[in-house]
């Protein structure tokens, strides 16, 4: 598997199995008295405030943040500074999370600092999250490292995100708001959007990408009105710096980042531009048979990957291996994909600790006459799956990992 080493990987997450309480099961996070930024204050300045040392990008939203991200990383490269970038989840291996101008960061130098920092912790007495803990991490690392901008993606929502507890972005981002995590941020878009907007801070620009609801936008608008931030849009006149064949889903994300750079003043050397590498964001990574992974695990990003697959793939008879964790909007995941033409489905169980929605799955695409070759609870081998088929592995960037572990074999 690419960039991943079993020793090295197992020992990084030994450092850390004490937190992992919070980190596979959602409904803690975000319980009463675990959705805080309380255990940030104390667990920061025990890192040394690292954020001070740090230009931030903050960027929060549905879909699309992961990208966006990654390309205002790429994006400050090519203008000549220097770029941490921190991301979630993974796919092959812990270090996705943790790169510093489009490189991931060395197991060497994630053991040493993470050792470094697990020992201040129990030291102190302190619990945080895994995800706090990582969150801290990655911005020790990009000071100690010598980055100018940290480009911080959120995990879950982001008024009570563990990287919001940074109090001075220079700019914020509010990627694509549609319906997820619904039971712990809200039922509706308004509710959503205003967990969102909770990134924002005073008097600080924020970029808005284009918004699948009028009602985002409007909560967005209020909140930075409020703290009379600046809210700016991406243009459609961006340098074409992707490649042929990039969906129109990462195009505008690739404009949302866009408009952040040029909102921070600086100055992008097209030349010097480097596509970065997106995991499981329409990403093929086999020829033959295709193979696609794509994290899609909402009803508006599905249908975004249906339609990019029906433009890019046309006449492509999918076989698509189809698992969801549990929380998710399984009936729009599944009316989506009715839209991709003569496709099989074979549904497993991602591969996570997180409880996985196999059996309203297996319901929902049933009910909705959708032809499904096999119900495969632990997808382990590529004999499991019909012989050259083009594959897309999606509805959880969980099951895009099944599709990387079997084409991409771990050593």
């Amino acid at each position: 598997m690419r960039d991943f080493d079993p020793v090295l990987e197992a020992e990084f997450f030994r450092l850390f199995e004490e937190y992992y309480n919070l980190e596979t099961d959602a409904s803690k996070q975000h319980d009463p008295e675990n959705y805080s930024l309380e255990r940030m204050y104390p667990l920061a300045e025990l890192a040394g405030r690292p954020e001070r040392r740090l230009k931030v990008v903050h960027i929060a939203g549905t879909k699309g943040k992961g990208t966006t991200s990654t390309f205002v990383m790429s994006l400050l490269n090519a203008a000549g500074h220097r770029a941490g970038l921190f991301t979630s989840p993974h796919v092959s291996t812990v270090r996705e999370r943790f790169q510093e101008d489009g490189n991931l960061v060395s197991y060497e130098r994630l053991l040493e600092a993470g050792r470094g920092l697990v020992a201040s912790v129990r030291a102190a007495g302190l619990h945080p999250s895994l995800f706090e803990l990582f969150t801290v991490l990655a911005l020790r690392l990009f000071a100690d490292d010598g980055m100018e901008y940290a480009v911080m993606e959120t995990g879950i929502g982001g008024r009570l995100d563990a990287t919001n507890y940074v109090p001075a972005p220079e700019i914020c981002i509010i990627t694509p708001v549609s319906f997820d995590h619904v039971a712990l941020l809200g039922n509706t878009i308004e509710k959503i959007a205003s967990e969102k907007a909770g990134i924002i801070k005073p008097g600080v620009p924020v970029v808005l990408s284009k918004q699948p609801y009028p009602q985002a936008e409007t909560v967005v608008r209020e909140r930075a009105g409020a703290l009379r931030a600046q809210v700016l849009f991406p243009s459609r006149n961006v340098p074409d710096l992707l490649p042929p064949g990039t969906p129109v889903f990462l195009r505008e994300n690739f404009a949302s980042a866009w408009a952040a750079v040029s909102a921070l003043g600086l100055r992008v050397d097209t030349a010097k531009f480097q596509m970065p590498t997106l995991r499981a964001r329409f990403e093929k990574i086999h020829d033959d048979p295709l193979v696609m992974l794509d994290g899609a695990h909402n009803a508006d990003s599905m249908q975004k990957l249906v339609d990019s697959l029906r433009s890019g793939f046309p006449g492509t008879h999918w076989c698509v291996v189809l698992g969801c964790v549990k929380g998710k909007d399984i009936h729009g995941i599944v009316e989506a994909l009715a839209h991709l033409p003569h496709a099989d489905f074979v549904l497993v169980n991602p591969r996570t600790p997180k409880k996985s929605a196999l059996t309203e799955l297996e319901q929902e695409v049933r009910a909705a006459r959708l032809h499904v070759l096999e119900v495969i609870p632990d997808l382990r081998e590529l004999t499991q799956l019909p012989a050259g088929r083009p594959l897309l592995f999606t509805g959880s960037f969980f099951t895009a990992t099944i599709g990387e572990e079997l084409f991409h074999p771990r050593a």
